[in-house]
């Protein structure tokens, strides 16, 4: 597992680095790390030292550790954690790659660019609901110029996500035809 700290914002919020893997353990459950990383002194006295700050709930310090009630909100401001779940790689993965010679994307997430990308199109969406929506549009979108044999002239991902172009391509997602309909219901 790896946990990234900022220096900056563990100062700001005052906040040790200790105190900071603690409350990302407990925020993510992992109570086998805790009990690695902590003898069980070590994990009291860093919860006790949370006690009366905005991360820990608890005014008691008789409270177990596993029981501790923590901010959500809060440990996920200071970690950077979206709460809500956007899944960014489904975008991602609707755009293709490489068309032709021209590389319209890095070929996976957990690369530098894929995670510029990813903070980028985060910063824009913001719930489920944009994030289907942005999906779907990306989608119409591609399959038209997939239909109309217009991939070459795709922009590039960094592009369409600074640009929020999938708020443009909503006009792709009408319906084209619909099986088994029946031809007499509507006049041309």
């Amino acid at each position: 597992m790896e946990i990234k700290l900022d220096l900056n914002i563990l100062t700001r919020n005052k906040i040790t680095p200790n105190q900071a893997v603690f409350l990302y353990l407990l925020y993510r459950k992992e109570w086998d790390k805790l009990k690695n990383m902590y003898s069980f002194l070590e994990a009291v006295d860093i919860k006790n030292s949370l006690i009366g700050t905005k991360y820990i709930l608890d005014k008691s310090k008789d409270k177990k550790i596993l029981e501790t009630t923590i901010s959500n909100n809060h440990v996920c401001k200071l970690f950077g954690i979206r709460s809500d779940k956007i899944n960014f790689i489904e975008f991602y993965n609707i755009y293709p790659i490489k068309v032709g010679n021209r590389v319209l994307r890095a070929a996976n997430v957990d690369t530098v660019l894929g995670r510029k990308h990813e903070k980028k199109y985060l910063n824009k969406i913001f719930t489920t609901d944009q994030h289907e929506a942005a999906k779907k549009a990306t989608q119409a979108f591609i399959n038209k110029q997939r239909i109309s044999n217009s991939m070459n002239y795709l922009p590039n991902i960094e592009t369409v996500i600074n640009n929020a172009m999938w708020e443009q391509w909503t006009v792709f997602e009408q319906a084209y035809g619909q099986e088994n309909a029946s031809w007499n219901t509507e006049t041309i």
